[in-house]
């Protein structure tokens, strides 16, 4: 699960690789910046800054596309949901997880 977003040479130039377009050109979007005007480690460093305001709203994005799971719908309730919320998904979880199918 080792993912590459980009690669910087001995001179200091940055570029992105395929996954690293597709994961963080939406991100940095929604902050107003081009990913493709970012062409240093420090611009990048200076757009993740610029762009941290809008990390749960881009997570949030993200997570819409995850699978309907049990450990991803508490994953979600925690990133999301209020205390209450994940104290009773919590307890439902753990609940349906003491429970062994038998045939």
């Amino acid at each position: 699960m080792d993912k590459c977003y980009y690669l910087v040479d001995d001179s200091g130039k940055l570029r992105f690789t395929q996954e690293g377009l597709q994961e963080l050109g939406s991100y940095f979007a929604l902050a107003g910046i081009d990913i493709k005007n970012i062409k240093t480690l420090k611009a990048y460093k200076q757009a993740r800054k610029q762009a941290s305001p809008y990390f749960l709203e881009h997570l949030s994005e993200r997570a819409s596309h995850w699978p309907s799971t049990d450990q991803f719908d508490l994953l979600k309730t925690a990133v999301f949901g209020s205390k209450e919320d994940l104290k009773r998904d919590m307890k439902r979880f753990d609940l349906k997880q003491s429970f062994k199918l038998v045939k």
